[in-house]
C-alpha cells in the first residue's frame, strides 16, 4: 500500500482527501486493497464489510480515501434518517429534531465523514431498530443488523433490543417463528470466525487481538476510574498550552490531553446511560448501558478510556436521550451547542493534522 510503514501500524493511503484516513482508517484502506495478510494478525481486528465496499468501490476507479468517505457519507444520511424516525416513535417531532441535530454536531461527529466504522455502523444500528420499531419488520431489521455485527463486533449486542421488541410485540412479529430472523446476528459473526479459522487456523484470532496488539485486558472498573483521573489531571495542561497542541510537530501532546477528552465523555456518558433508563425502552436503555460501557472494563494501558469520544458518537440511543433532553430546554440546548461547535471544530482540526483524537 503506498505510504504504508513496513513495521507497525500503516500510515494514511496515498490519494485525494487521505487525511481522512488516519489511524484506524489506514488499516481499513489496507485490509481493503491489501487484504488481511498483508499485515495479520493485527489486521483481523478490523471487521471486514466496511473494507469489503470499500475495495470494491477503489477497483473501479478512485483510491481507498474516497471510497471510505463517501461510504461514510451516505450512511450518515441514513443514520439521520433511521435516527429521526425512531425519537419521533419514542417522543415527537422536536425531540426528533433535536436528536439528529444533536449527532450532526456531535464534537466528534467528523468521523462520521472519515474512514471509519462509526458511519456504516450507525447507519446499521439505527436502521435495525427504525425496522423493528417504526416499519414494524423484524425481517429487515434481523438482516441489517447482521450488517452491522459484520461492521463491528459490537454489532451483535443490537439482540438485546431486538429481542425485547420481539418480545413487547411477539403476537404482531409472528410468535416463536418471528424470532427466526435475529439468527442472522450471530450467523453474521459466525462467517467471519470461519473465515479466520480456515485462512489463519484460529477462529477468535480477531479478539484476541485486542489484548495482543492494543494491551486490552478485562480490569476492574474502578482501577479504570482511578487510572483515567491520574492520566486526565496530567493531560488537561496540554489544553492550556494550545500552540504545543495544535502547532508541535509532534502527536504526543495531542495523546496525553486526550486522556482529559476521555474522562469528560465519559462522565457525559455516565449521564446518558442513567438517564436512559429513565425515559427509553428497556432494551435500548440495556444496550446503550453495555457498548458504552464495555471499554470501561476493556481499558488501553496507557490510556484507560481511549476513544471514548468515538465509541459515544457510536451509541446512538445516547442522542435519542440529548434531543429528549435538549427539546425541552431552550437555554440548555444554547449552551449545548455553543460549546459543541467550536469544540468539534478543534477536534476536527487535531484529527486531519496527524494528531490523535478518539
Amino acid at each position: 500500500m503506498p505510504g504504508a510503514n513496513p513495521i507497525g501500524d500503516p500510515l494514511e493511503p496515498a490519494g485525494f482527501l487521505n487525511y481522512w484516513a488516519l489511524w484506524d482508517g489506514a488499516w481499513y484502506s489496507e485490509v481493503a486493497t491489501e487484504g488481511y495478510a498483508n499485515r495479520a494478525p493485527e489486521s483481523t481486528a478490523f471487521f471486514p464489510l466496511y473494507p469489503m465496499l470499500i475495495g470494491l468501490g477503489a477497483s473501479i476507479v478512485g483510491g481507498p480515501a474516497i471510497w471510505g468517505i463517501f461510504i461514510s457519507l451516505a450512511s450518515t444520511l441514513f443514520t439521520l434518517y433511521f435516527l429521526y424516525g425512531i425519537a419521533e416513535k419514542l417522543f415527537d417531532e422536536r425531540a426528533a429534531r433535536y436528536a439528529t441535530l444533536a449527532m450532526a454536531f456531535f464534537p466528534t461527529a467528523f468521523f462520521l465523514n472519515a474512514v471509519y466504522t462509526e458511519a456504516p455502523f450507525l447507519a446499521l444500528t439505527t436502521g435495525a431498530m427504525w425496522a423493528a420499531m417504526v416499519r414494524r419488520d423484524l425481517l429487515l431489521a434481523g438482516i441489517l443488523a447482521a450488517f452491522a455485527a459484520a461492521t463491528r463486533n459490537l454489532g451483535i449486542l443490537l439482540l438485546i433490543p431486538l429481542a425485547y421488541e420481539w418480545w413487547r410485540n411477539r403476537e404482531e412479529f409472528g410468535g416463536m417463528r418471528g424470532l427466526a430472523p435475529l439468527a442472522l446476528v450471530p450467523l453474521s459473526v459466525g462467517v467471519y470466525t470461519a473465515y479466520l479459522w480456515m485462512h489463519f487456523g484460529d477462529p477468535l484470532i480477531s479478539a484476541r487481538q485486542q489484548g495482543e496488539y492494543w494491551g486490552r485486558t478485562l480490569t476492574n472498573p474502578l482501577a479504570t476510574y482511578e487510572n483515567a483521573s491520574a492520566s486526565a489531571a496530567e493531560g488537561a495542561g496540554w489544553w492550556l498550552d494550545p500552540s504545543s497542541l495544535f502547532l508541535g510537530e509532534s502527536a504526543a501532546p495531542s495523546l496525553e490531553a486526550s486522556n482529559t477528552l476521555n474522562l469528560v465523555f465519559f462522565v457525559l456518558v455516565l449521564a446518558a446511560v442513567w438517564v436512559a433508563f429513565f425515559i427509553l425502552p428497556p432494551g435500548l436503555s440495556v444496550y446503550t448501558a453495555i457498548i458504552t460501557l464495555l471499554p470501561v472494563l476493556t481499558p488501553s494501558p496507557s490510556f484507560p478510556l481511549m476513544s471514548m469520544p468515538r465509541f459515544a458518537l457510536g451509541a446512538f440511543p445516547i442522542f435519542l436521550v440529548m434531543g429528549f433532553l435538549l427539546s425541552r430546554s431552550k437555554v440548555g440546548s444554547a449552551v449545548w451547542f455553543a460549546v459543541c461547535i467550536p469544540l468539534g471544530i478543534a477536534l476536527t482540526a487535531l484529527f486531519v493534522t496527524w494528531r490523535w483524537v478518539a
